[in-house]
């Protein structure tokens, strides 16, 4: 591979508080007998608070959290929230790229509502990468030379791989309870425990593939072995 890998910044926050700012004044600037469009600018207004509130614990608590226990500093940090943002996002911005093309008025561009709403994907992909970069690093980490002993490889890494492990950290890194989802997203309580856990597994895949992009095998070498 002759590049790095790397994605820029798309200014979630920032185009997410623009947003609200500009919805919240359509709301104030609306005709009191309108309450069909004051109640779908409300679902909008919770929607995009909900999201900031989440950005905030993010960049408060969890950045510093991890750069702390994993001893590194994000170049990018708005790489974790894509890392915790979650596909069901994707219907916030889907429904205001649509509320804006009725309207014909909008403080963003379509293209910039589309990078929005594509978030949930980067997750997805950064979870897909995170993956990949993690049984590599087991491999290396568990490997050993006889060759008596290489059944054991795959039952060793399936133990740390393994959804209710990577949950344990997922809870221990405080990054179930920052996703950036929808107000009305699944609680803990209400889904099923070994779906909770895939969720949870997602994550911890999601925030190695960040630390993979952004400083390389030799970094998740040195991590890798904080989660066996």
């Amino acid at each position: 591979m002759k590049e790095k890998l790397k994605w820029n910044a798309i200014g979630l926050v920032k185009k997410t508080q623009i947003l609200y700012d500009y919805l919240q004044n359509e709301k104030n600037n609306i005709p009191i007998d309108h309450t069909s469009k004051s109640s779908k600018l409300l679902g909008y207004l919770a929607e995009l608070n909900h999201l900031l509130e989440q950005m905030e614990k993010i960049e408060k608590i969890i950045i510093p959290k991890l750069e702390k226990l994993f001893r590194l500093k994000f170049t990018t940090p708005e790489l974790v929230m894509f890392a915790l943002s979650r596909p069901s996002i994707r219907n916030i911005f889907d429904d205001l790229n649509k509320h804006f093309k009725s309207d014909g008025n909008a403080p963003l561009n379509e293209k910039e509502l589309i990078e929005l709403a594509s978030s949930g994907d980067a997750a997805d992909v950064l979870a897909l990468l995170g993956d990949a970069a993690l049984d590599l690093i087991i491999v290396q980490l568990l490997w050993d030379s006889s060759l008596s002993k290489t059944g054991n490889l795959t039952e060793k890494r399936q133990e740390v791989v393994s959804n209710q492990n990577l949950a344990k950290y997922c809870d221990e890194w405080g990054l179930f309870t920052c996703r950036l989802n929808r107000l009305k997203g699944t609680t803990e309580e209400e889904a099923k425990q070994e779906t909770i856990n895939h969720e949870k597994a997602t994550l911890v895949e999601s925030v190695l593939g960040v630390i993979y992009l952004e400083f390389g095998q030799e970094v998740l070498l040195r991590i890798v072995p904080l989660i066996q």
